[in-house]
């Protein structure tokens, strides 16, 4: 049982009895619950101090000989009772926040550690039941694709309540008042109330009094916490206070949880691509093959992880070389897929007709079939006859190659639309016959359309003069390329390259 001592100490006693003295003249006791006062016979006044029905302690006011006491001491007594439970009930308040306090310097120690999101919420409502003594706390989260409240976590709620149905946000007038305005909702009686959605349900579960809460992050509105008792009941301004400040809690962490997910997937998604792009880089040729006669030479410069294009070299029967330079609409995984299927698709057709224009056909009509209809890709295939060094070519689209040959650059135009978007598209072939010292270059548009901070692109006049000055100082097939790139990155200077690059030299020796 309670005692004035477990509210009040005994200095602060001492010091009221003294107050008493100097304005009465008189002595008063000050005496506990279980203390008598040891001189009451004595004495003319014993007041018992009464909080909520019990006693606490009794104030006893001595008179010498017995006399009565004058009427302004015996009002004084009384205000000193009244005063001794006002007290007892500001420092039962004062212990009350203090607790309070400590709970949420609890829970906020407790969700900041918490990184699994389930383990988290059923943390939230039991610290509610637990904290509260209330009869049950559910906690819903949105669904903001479907509109649907779904429950995430519950504390002392049947498998046939949480089964009475769906609970859309539009459909809930309590959840909708708390969420989308952000105030907190009191039912006094949910077996009763207009506003509940399933009352049959709320009887059988023995639900009378609820508190709606919003979980709410800055202005997004994540979902509600319930507490529900099974009398009526009116929550205190404190202990709405208390909840309020749990769900809050409860929404920070909910984001920080969310977040730690998204870091976790998208950390995977990373390594993911990282390996994608390991397979990709490996399906690009390490070194050009060595045929006699010919030097070749290529660089390869994605912009992202993962890129959308490509070049490849196919040894063809009688000493031939199939070259090809492939750019993929897009980036990123979309064209690295496309890419892959493309260079499959090529190889396999290669291998397997003499024809140029029915490769390029047949790789077409596969493009057509297998993607959408915004996804396209051009490609340009040459195939290099190395005993009579001649080369026959078919474009899909591509940015001309060019010939250069004796300080001039002769584009090597011809051929047809580009992949994926006609797949009765027609594609014809092309000869031209090469000789000594001719270089056979090609670039997706990543090099042509490079800008620099001007808005000016690198352009193709740039690109052949860059080329003609590296054939000029003798450079070999490799060296041409790395000269161009070097130009057009020093052309670039820092401004953002937003394409692949991929440059390819053939040069006859």
């Amino acid at each position: 049982m309670e005692r004035l001592n477990d509210h009040i100490d005994p200095a602060t006693l001492d010091q009221l009895q003294q107050a008493f003295t100097r304005v009465t003249g008189l002595t008063v006791r000050i005496c506990d619950r279980n203390d008598d006062g040891g001189e009451l016979a004595a004495s003319r006044v014993g007041l018992p101090v009464i909080r909520n029905g019990q006693v606490l302690g009794r104030l006893v006011l001595e008179t010498p000989g017995g006399t009565a006491p004058p009427p302004q001491a015996e009002m004084l007594l009384q205000l000193l009772g009244e005063s001794l439970k006002l007290l007892c009930a500001k420092q039962q308040q004062l212990t009350a926040r203090v607790e309070e306090l400590a709970t949420l310097y609890r829970l906020t120690a407790m969700f900041s550690a918490y990184q699994d999101l389930l383990d988290l919420l059923n943390t939230v409502v039991r610290t509610v039941v637990e904290f509260m003594g209330v009869k049950a706390c559910s906690l819903r989260l949105l669904d903001p694709e479907t509109d649907e409240l779904t429950i995430a976590a519950v504390a002392n709620l049947s498998a046939d309540y949480l089964g009475k149905g769906k609970v859309l946000l539009r459909d809930s007038i309590l959840d909708t008042e708390a969420m989308t305005h952000g105030r907190i909702v009191y039912v006094e009686d949910e077996r009763t109330d207009p506003r509940v959605l399933f009352p049959q349900q709320v009887r059988r579960e023995g639900i009378v009094s609820a508190l709606i809460v919003p979980i709410r992050y800055k202005w997004l509105s994540l979902g509600a916490l319930r507490v529900y008792t099974g009398e009526v009941y009116r929550f205190s301004d404190y202990e709405i206070a208390l909840v309020r400040a749990i769900a809050d809690q409860a929404a920070a962490a909910i984001v920080n949880a969310r977040l730690h997910e998204d870091r976790m997937a998208a950390e995977a998604m990373r390594r993911q691509i990282r390996l994608a792009g390991e397979v990709q880089r490996r399906m690009v040729p390490a070194e050009p093959p060595r045929y006699p006669g010919v030097d070749i030479g290529a660089a390869y410069v994605p912009s992202l992880e993962l890129s959308g294009d490509f070049y490849d070299f196919i040894a063809l029967p009688n000493g031939n070389l199939g070259v090809a330079l492939c750019d993929v609409m897009g980036k990123g995984v979309p064209a690295a897929l496309m890419t892959a299927s493309l260079r499959a698709s090529l190889r396999a057709h290669a291998d397997d007709l003499y024809d140029l224009g029915d490769i390029l056909q047949r790789v077409n009509r596969g493009l057509c079939n297998d993607t959408l209809d915004e996804s396209f890709a051009t490609l340009f295939y040459g195939v290099l006859n190395t005993a009579r060094m001649e080369l026959t070519y078919g474009n899909a689209g591509h940015e001309p190659p060019v010939l250069l040959r004796d300080g001039t650059a002769t584009p090597l135009t011809g051929g047809g639309l580009v992949l994926g978007i006609d797949r009765d598209q027609v594609y014809g072939k092309s000869i031209v016959q090469l000789k000594r010292g001719d270089v056979l270059f090609c670039a997706t548009d990543g090099l042509i359309e490079a800008m620099n901070f001007r808005e000016e692109q690198f352009g193709r006049q740039r690109t052949c003069q860059s080329a003609l000055t590296a054939i000029a100082n003798g450079a070999d097939a490799n060296s041409i390329c790395r000269h161009v790139l070097w130009e057009m990155r020093r052309f670039a200077g820092l401004h953002e390259r937003g394409d692949d690059v991929t440059l390819l030299a053939v040069r006859i020796v």
